[in-house]
């Protein structure tokens, strides 16, 4: 039987994912090169989007709460936050490219997923060799949907509606991958 904190984290990270299949089928209706959407499916589906993103969020420092041992919550968040900044100032200053609100949502999931594994971890549910297992998916996951971020202003329209989905595609993946370890892998 799957712990209440493992199971609050997973039903988390399964809103989650669910968040970002939303997102990516709002995405291509309000973002395909060539095609416009009627403004309420639009609306929808970006409501959707943040109602499932806002539940899952909640879920997920629900079960980061019920975690025991040594957290290190804040401490995730507090790099997190120094993270974006310098991503912010490089990005913008440096390389020139049009800060979006996707440069705080990638630095935001990689704290929330870490902040996951760290409840997990810390609670005695899985090994230290698990978690950076997990964390290393999740941190090359967010670098691979930083270079989408970097390159999507360099690319043609299409290939960059194209571009703007793999993150998405991506972290919705690694959430699906970690509920799946944890409905395996855990059983305390």
């Amino acid at each position: 039987m799957i712990s209440g904190l493992s199971k609050t984290i997973m039903t988390g990270n399964l809103l989650f994912a669910g968040c970002c299949i939303v997102y990516l089928i709002w995405w291509s209706v309000a973002f395909r090169p060539g095609f416009t959407a009627p403004m309420g499916v639009k609306s929808a589906l970006f409501l959707a989007t943040a109602a499932l993103g806002i539940a899952g969020l909640a879920f997920i420092i629900r079960g980061c709460q019920m975690a025991e041992g040594n957290n290190h919550f804040m401490a995730i968040m507090a790099v997190g936050a120094a993270i974006y900044i310098i991503l912010l100032l490089v990005t913008n200053l440096v390389m020139h490219r049009t800060v979006t609100t996707e440069l705080m949502l990638i630095v935001f999931w990689v704290c929330m997923e870490i902040c996951a594994c760290n409840a997990l971890f810390g609670s005695g549910l899985i090994t230290a060799k698990a978690f950076t297992v997990l964390a290393v998916i999740v941190l090359v996951a967010s670098i691979t949907g930083m270079i989408c971020y970097l390159k999507y202003y360099d690319l043609e329209p299409m290939p960059a509606f194209y571009d703007g989905m793999v993150p998405l595609i991506l972290f919705a993946l690694v959430m699906i991958v970690i509920s799946i370890y944890q409905a395996f892998a855990i059983k305390s």
